[in-house]
């Protein structure tokens, strides 16, 4: 994109579309596919996912998929890594079950860059090890990223 735009996306349509793009790349996909896309991940590639289209604009706006995983206890490989995205698929469509509009979808806004977390944390223990996975999407200038964050699991203790 040459000139900055503006572009105002509902947080449900984002959750909708951070959940498909999910579901479209871990549980529709072939498992070498899956394992492939992981490895990308895992070394810290910003994988192109897909585009938008504006309604109104015509502009296209790319989609990518980031993780972020400073905060993943244990080991960190595919068997596991898949057990957190299907556990937080499960969040999803248990919100959506209670919601069918998401008319009370929990969201956090990052001020400064315009960025939606979407607050609803699915946490997995593996052989002693509780990780906590969440989704954000942000804007950049060039794209729309889709997120998976591991949070410190201490943070969500009652």
């Amino acid at each position: 994109m040459t000139e900055k735009q503006s572009i105002n996306i509902d947080a449900r349509k984002l959750f909708n579309l951070g959940a498909n793009l999910l579901v479209a790349a871990f549980v529709r996909q072939k498992p070498e596919a899956a394992k492939t896309l992981f490895k990308d991940l895992k070394r810290g590639v910003r994988v192109s996912s897909g585009q938008l289209t504006a309604e109104n604009t015509g502009a296209v706006i790319p989609i990518k998929l980031e993780l972020e995983r400073s905060e993943y206890r244990g080991q960190f490989n595919f068997p596991n890594f898949d057990a957190s995205v299907r556990a937080l698929l499960q969040k999803f469509e248990t919100e959506v079950r209670k919601d069918k509009e998401l008319k009370d979808l929990r969201t956090l806004t990052n001020e400064a860059n315009g960025g939606i977390l979407f607050n609803l944390p699915s946490g997995v223990e593996i052989d002693g090890d509780i990780n906590v996975l969440m989704m954000s999407i942000e804007p950049f200038d060039d794209c729309l990223v889709v997120r998976l964050m591991f949070m410190d699991p201490a943070q969500f203790q009652t």
